[in-house]
């Protein structure tokens, strides 16, 4: 008798852990963005396997980043993913929404990447993203401001440590 519930409560618990796995597994997959990256045409070398999976990890962590540091008015994720003029600019902007109250959401809609300029030594590369992107300005849990557009961007990422970081991030539009 006693094995026998033994028997039903481990069964009961592999069904209820079958159940939510694949339920955790697409909430935590679609928080994350969409990047497809193209380097076929970067000069003057080739970009090789292991950094092109290394890029899209790392370009994927920082469009998390933002969109972290941004909905919830904190640095650490911005100071892991950016470096130099890409972490100034995103920490002066979370510091200013703070200031007035004011959180931003990202709804990222995915990233179509094209590397354009890899440097001879391996050490930088630059990135031409045509990113799209829904963006909702709060005052507490009202939204004040939205809008959904398609953006490009240029990129320049460092090695740092031991991942790829942003150190600069600017859209065409101004």
């Amino acid at each position: 008798m006693k094995l026998a519930r033994i028997l039903i409560l481990s069964a009961g618990v592999a069904l209820a852990i079958s159940g939510v796995a694949p339920l955790l597994e697409r909430i935590f997959a679609d928080s994350k963005p969409q990047v497809q990256l193209n380097v076929k045409n970067a000069q003057p070398r080739e970009v090789e396997d292991v950094t092109q999976n290394a890029i899209v990890r790392d370009y994927t962590l920082a469009w998390q980043a933002i969109s972290t540091s941004l909905a919830n008015n904190t640095l650490q994720p911005l100071n892991e993913n950016f470096a130099g003029f890409a972490l100034d600019k995103f920490t002066q902007r979370v510091k200013d929404q703070k200031q007035n109250g004011l959180t931003t959401r990202i709804i990222d809609h995915g990233h179509k990447v094209d590397a354009i300029f890899y440097s001879p030594d391996g050490a930088a590369i630059e990135l031409k993203d045509t990113a799209s992107i829904e963006t909702q300005v709060l005052d507490g849990s009202t939204v004040i401001h939205s809008d959904q557009a398609q953006i490009q961007y240029y990129a320049v990422l460092t090695g740092a440590e031991d991942r790829w970081k942003v150190r600069v991030l600017e859209s065409t539009a101004k």
